[in-house]
């Protein structure tokens, strides 16, 4: 089993990578690429962000091994 913080980690390292595509598809479209491009890097790149700020929610709270739905909202129980 794989602990919440080794997935908040890939999680934060999937996010750095993403940021970075994000920062060449940008200058990519500024020199004429497509701007579909930009807008599914920008997509993958939020999707990867919610995910680790929802692991990283989890290990601040002491859930270690612990289920976590790292794409549902937040509900109050």
């Amino acid at each position: 089993m794989i602990s919440n913080k080794v997935k908040r980690n890939i999680w934060l390292t999937l996010t750095i990578v993403g940021g970075a595509i994000i920062v060449s598809r940008v200058i990519d479209v500024l020199t004429g690429g497509e701007w579909w491009q930009l807008l599914s890097s920008v997509c993958i790149f939020l999707v990867s962000l919610k995910c680790f700020l929802s692991y990283r929610k989890a290990v601040k709270e002491g859930n270690m091994f612990g289920h976590i739905d790292p794409l549902k909202g937040d509900r109050q129980k």
